[in-house]
């Protein structure tokens, strides 16, 4: 795969993070967060909460009504969202990025003044607020008590997604369904452009700690692993077939060398291909040092160094690998890594290099990231299909 090839619209800014004068500084990573921030603290003294995950119950920002408003800090003790927490952790949990979205768009609706703007904003951005199959009224959603009686006590959540779009419902307490359907835009769902959403990535990853200190080496299911026929070693080297990303080179196929019973991943010197590629798909035993060129919005280059064990586990949920190889000589392996983001539909390239010894032996790694890239720019990477 020809890297120049790969090479795209690479739009990337300066690292700054917008901050509160108050007495403990508060940091934000999202404008948007920082103003919901601002107009509910008005009212909700929020300065005064600081641990990582928090709902409050505000009883002034809605006349006649309590407002549950949640909270959220990164492990940095940055505030990552607010919003209004209309469900129970154990639905919450269940699609993050979406339910935080919806929580920060309707808080935006309790506190907008001038409800057509706001309902002319979200059209404008592809969102659509459905009641019961019929475009919301705007009385409805300028009488805020009325609304938030409808979300609270709702009997649950059901996630549609359809191609490139989501339709997401709620059903609410007196039998109604609030609909709401909007692209799979990673800076509608994020509430940040591409140079925030970059800002917000470099300071997490090169500040984050895996909270394990080993992540789990997969197991094969033995009922999909199919013995790989062109193998020095015969009968003893298996693949577990994944999918592959627009063309066939690049793909998280997983390979295992069976001995006797035990199934466990290559890593061999007379198989540096499997090797390579088993490496940079799932976590090895082997812990690398990344030394990162994070090649950001506006021409802004971050360095940094990372340990794989951390990269691993920020990468653990929400995305999926890829893993295409470019070379294979002893002092100069490299491939390029797709970290893709299906639920908001944007992908993180990275090309990386090392040596086999260091891939042996859990040395260096270099890698040359482009981050937050945009699903409808994805196929501008490979060319015409």
């Amino acid at each position: 795969m020809n890297k120049l090839a790969l090479s795209i619209l690479l739009i990337i800014g300066a690292m700054t993070i917008t901050s509160e004068n108050t007495t403990a500084q508060t940091l934000f990573y999202s404008p948007k967060v920082n103003s919901l921030y601002k107009i509910v603290n008005q009212v909700c003294v929020l300065d005064s909460i600081c641990v990582n995950d928090t709902v409050l119950e505000c009883v002034d920002l809605v006349k006649g009504d309590t407002v549950s408003i949640i909270l959220i800090k990164d492990e940095n003790g940055v505030v990552d969202h607010i919003g209004f927490c209309f469900l129970p952790d154990s639905i919450r949990m269940v699609n993050i990025p979406i339910v935080q979205f919806l929580e920060r768009e309707l808080l935006t609706v309790l506190i907008a003044k001038d409800i057509g703007s706001a309902v002319r904003a979200d059209k404008e951005n592809g969102l659509q607020i459905m009641l019961d199959d019929n475009p919301i009224s705007q009385n409805l959603l300028q009488n805020k008590k009325k609304l938030c009686f409808m979300l609270k006590g709702n009997s649950g959540i059901i996630f549609t997604k359809v191609n490139k779009d989501y339709c997401v419902t709620i059903l609410c307490s007196n039998g109604q369904q609030l609909s709401f359907s909007f692209p799979a835009d990673c800076k509608l769902i994020s509430g940040m452009d591409k140079k925030e959403q970059e800002i917000r990535l470099a300071f997490q990853l090169k500040n984050h700690i895996a909270k394990t200190i080993d992540s789990l080496i997969p197991v094969p299911d033995i009922n999909y692993l199919q013995l790989l026929q062109d193998s020095i070693y015969k009968d003893s080297i298996y693949v577990e077939r994944g999918e592959e990303f627009y063309i066939p080179q690049m793909n998280n196929d997983l390979f295992f060398f069976k001995n006797d019973s035990i199934y466990a991943l290559v890593s061999d010197t007379s198989l540096v291909a499997l090797t390579f590629s088993n490496a940079l798909l799932v976590p090895s035993t082997n812990h690398y040092t990344i030394d990162v060129k994070h090649r950001m919005y506006g021409f802004v280059v971050q360095d940094y160094t990372i340990d794989s064990r951390d990269f691993n586990d920020y990468f653990s949920n929400n995305y999926e690998r890829y893993f295409g190889i470019e070379t294979l000589e002893p002092e100069n392996l490299s491939g390029t890594m797709i970290l893709y983001n299906r639920n908001e539909e944007f992908i993180h390239l990275a090309y990386v290099t090392t040596t086999l010894d260091d891939l042996m032996n859990g040395g260096k790694m270099t890698m040359e990231l482009h981050s937050n890239i945009p699903q409808h720019n994805i196929k501008t990477l490979f060319g015409k299909r």
